[in-house]
């Protein structure tokens, strides 16, 4: 779900806006907004407060605010350290900024960041800010109603605007920009390379200084002065000369109050130079300061290096993807962009990047349910709507699967029904019916073979009656003899006498068939009778009787068998 982020620049002039709305794998520029800090007695921090609440109540929905620390309340170090083990960093730090800083090491709140390493260790950038400053501040918004996510440092937050070149040889140097934030009271420089910041400094002049330096030579108000430095007021360039004894005047107090920023600024540079070894490549100038007309030039001139202004609004829109800095003339901004430092803040919050951030120890962020409080009645009605449709969602399936169970415990009964003479409705006795199957019913071994049925059929025959031979027999599943076989008569003269021909006899399981001739059907009779009396036979079935040829009588016999 896309929720909205704002980067704040808490300046003493203005306070600007950044406003980013985050989702999943997008990002989106709601808009930048200034609102001026208004004059009046009250603390700059007090005033401060109400110009960010007045400019976050004109947007609509939750906002999610981030600020950042100014530089003129922050420490901020360079350590070199032996070693690149990211816990080895975190456990020494705080001993190598306590003999660098004025305040002691449990005064203060610090926090770092690696920004190169090398096979012999790694260089850190480390800063510290006062406790009670950090409470003061967190305490003011916090009376406004503002819960701010995180406190980045200011100075360091710029490299956001500069992601890493990927377009640089092996071997090549990386390029080294220093970004110049001109503000109103103070002047942040962060010099920048490979998207880390590896250098950074506040200087207490801004914009402030200009005014009042042009105030005081020409003896008018601060408004007046201030009307006057960003219409008519500009530096005297070879592409711009001063045309008349007024543009002469203020070009001449311009440099004069520009005077004690160069010279910091060059302490910087040399600083820069002297700790890394390198070279500043460009100086990209933004904030209200850096639209003073003919800037670019005079610092040019005066440093040395080139100067131009960055295009921020396109590194905004693509969350960082983009750098800030568009080299030539063609890209550049045509005027510096007041919304750097907002513009920064909102990136670091929109990627998640590892920060130098004040939010820890006692003042860390602990969330607000200002917000679900304020929305709870909407909550419980939406809670309560899912609940009754689920609720109807599972009353609706379950109703389908009663009538769906029906339908089949029916289907059941009719299949039971001729499976088992009887229906049935218990599944599970059922299925442990249909596993056994047959096989319980049947002796794991036969009571009587296809040889000991056809011995008994032999023994049971009427005297008189030739007996099937054995060897006539089959133990698979068939046994017949040849047709005009007979048996050996008995002795002349017995009244018993029976001429009998068995011209096929076949055994199968639980089914045995016989068929011959006789001369009587009496005789016929009389061996089903005697037939019935073997135990493996549960009935014999007659055939139709016919006579053939010389007045004998065919028969058949089919005998229902329990063996084999």
């Amino acid at each position: 779900m896309a929720h909205t982020i704002c980067g704040i620049d808490i300046g003493a002039f203005s306070v600007k806006f950044a406003f980013l709305e985050v989702g999943f794998r997008t990002l989106r520029l709601r808009g930048l907004m200034e609102t001026t800090v208004a004059g009046g007695e009250a603390p700059l921090l007090q005033r401060q407060m109400d110009a960010v609440r007045e400019g976050l109540a004109q947007i609509s929905g939750e906002v999610t605010p981030y600020l950042a620390v100014g530089g003129d309340q922050l420490s901020v170090r360079v350590l070199e350290l032996p070693f690149s083990d990211s816990r080895k960093i975190d456990q020494v730090v705080g001993y190598e900024l306590e003999g660098q800083i004025v305040h002691a090491i449990e005064d203060v709140v610090f926090d770092h960041l690696v920004v190169g390493q090398r096979p012999e260790g790694a260089t850190v950038m480390a800063v510290a800010a006062r406790r009670d400053d950090l409470a003061a501040l967190i305490a003011a918004a916090e009376e406004h109603e503002i819960h701010p996510r995180a406190l980045f440092a200011a100075p360091l937050i710029y490299r956001t605007l500069l992601p890493q070149a990927v377009d640089v040889a092996p071997g090549e140097a990386l390029p080294c920009q220093a970004v110049l934030d001109f503000g109103h009271q103070r002047t942040n420089v962060c010099v920048v390379r490979g998207g880390d910041p590896v250098y950074a400094r506040t200087i207490r002049r801004g914009g402030e200084h200009l005014t009042a330096a042009i105030a005081k030579a020409f003896s008018a108000d601060a408004a007046r002065a201030e009307q006057a430095k960003q219409g008519d007021a500009f530096l005297v360039s070879p592409g711009r000369p001063a045309t008349t004894p007024l543009g002469v005047k203020l070009d001449t107090v311009l440099r004069e109050a520009l005077a004690p920023m160069i010279r910091e600024l060059r302490q910087t540079l040399a600083g820069f130079r002297a700790s890394s070894h390198a070279e500043v490549d460009a100086l990209l100038v933004v904030g209200g300061g850096g639209r003073l007309a003919g800037l670019l030039p005079f610092l040019e001139a005066e440093l040395g290096i080139p100067a131009r202004h960055p295009s921020v609004r396109p590194a905004l829109e693509s969350g960082g993807a983009r750098s800030a800095d568009v080299a030539g003339e063609e890209g550049a901004a045509p005027e510096s962009d007041t919304y750097a430092q907002a513009a920064a803040i909102a990136i670091a919050a929109s990627r998640g990047s590892r920060e130098i951030d004040f939010r820890r120890g006692p003042f860390v962020y602990r969330a607000s349910f200002s917000a679900l409080r304020q929305k709870a009645w909407h909550i419980a009605a939406l809670t309560t709507a899912l609940l009754l449709a689920g609720g109807i969602d599972v009353g609706a399936r379950l109703s389908s699967l009663n009538a769906e169970r029906k339908s089949l415990d029916k289907d059941l009964k009719t299949a039971t029904q001729e499976l088992f003479g009887q229906p049935r409705d218990d599944a599970e006795a059922i299925t442990t019916l249909m596993k056994r199957g047959f096989r319980e019913e049947l002796a794991p071994v036969p009571k009587a073979t296809a040889f000991d049925l056809l011995d008994q059929i032999s023994r049971k025959m009427p005297p008189g009656v030739p007996r099937p031979s054995a060897s006539s027999s089959s133990s698979s599943s068939e046994a017949s003899k040849p047709e005009g076989s007979s048996a050996t008569p008995p002795p002349k003269g017995s009244a018993d006498e029976i001429k009998l021909d068995v011209s096929e006899l076949e055994i199968r399981p639980k089914k045995t068939f016989m068929k011959g001739t006789v001369d009587t059907a009496a005789a016929v009779d009389e061996m089903a009778s005697k037939l019935k009396e073997i135990d493996c036979v549960d009935d014999v079935s007659k055939g139709a009787i016919t006579e053939v040829s010389g007045g004998a009588k065919q028969f058949t016999l089919t005998l229902g068998t329990k063996c084999p």
